[in-house]
């Protein structure tokens, strides 16, 4: 069956690919040597420090986004065999048991679950704030790492514009001084320069954009699907059998 999360996987791949095809073509357009001389690598180099500061920011991203990858899947978030269990054992009215379950798990799952739960005694009121209560904190966390990939992702594009902005003042400085001296050619190479930070700076971005947006489907699933799990326990709970056997 082809799901929404499976929608999403696929737009994510395409991106990317879409991505590494435009940057490799671009890299090679750039490094076709030109008149006026130099690689994409070689005018990269000449950049300056601007560069180097959007090559490290970027380092710092995709490892952001890495690590996101692979620690913000659903079946850590919500693993399938403790909503199996939490479900099972309030069906069967063990309701002490469903929380120590839930506390024993470090998942997204357990944390919100272990809150609602732990009110169950007290009524259905209490066990629905304190699953909305610990469920904003969880998230809040998880989209505050998203949220960190979105910040470098809106940085990196402005480290580009200010790399091209003092390559290109640095650029007309030495042809105010020296114009009779400096080529079209050579002017030519300086702006080349000068917008290399610029693609760098965009292609930081793009793919972070789109890891990003995965990410924020992705986490948002999950929380629907959390929310569903705890409200199907508080209903087998407020519905009888479990309620008597959690007042035992």
């Amino acid at each position: 069956m082809f799901t929404l999360r499976n929608k999403q996987l696929w737009w994510l791949v395409l991106g990317m690919g879409v991505m590494v095809l435009c940057g490799n073509v671009f890299a090679e357009e750039a490094g076709t040597e030109p008149a006026s001389g130099g690689s994409f690598l070689e005018m990269a180099k000449d950049a300056g420090f601007m560069e180097y500061i959007i090559l490290m920011v970027s380092v710092a991203g995709f490892a952001l986004a890495l690590q996101a990858l692979v620690t913000l899947r659903a079946h850590l978030l919500r693993p399938p065999e403790l909503a199996a269990e939490l479900s099972n054992l309030v069906q069967e009215g063990n309701v002490e048991g469903a929380v120590e379950a839930a506390q024993s798990d470090n998942s997204f799952l357990g944390a919100v679950a272990f809150a609602t739960l732990s009110n169950a005694q007290l009524g259905r009121e209490a066990m629905e704030g304190a699953m909305m209560d610990s469920g904003e904190m969880e998230a809040g966390k998880l989209m505050n790492r998203i949220g960190m990939l979105n910040l470098i992702a809106a940085i990196a594009p402005m480290l580009g514009l200010t790399g091209t902005t003092v390559g290109m003042i640095l650029t007309f400085s030495v042809l105010s001084h020296r114009a009779d001296a400096v080529g079209t050619s050579e002017m030519a190479k300086g702006i080349g320069v000068a917008l290399v930070c610029t693609f760098t700076g965009l292609m930081v971005a793009i793919p972070l954009l789109v890891i990003a947006f995965f990410l924020k489907a992705r986490v948002t699933q999950v929380i629907l699907e959390i929310n569903n799990d705890c409200n199907e326990m508080i209903r087998l709970i407020t519905s009888g059998g479990a309620q008597s056997e959690a007042a035992e």
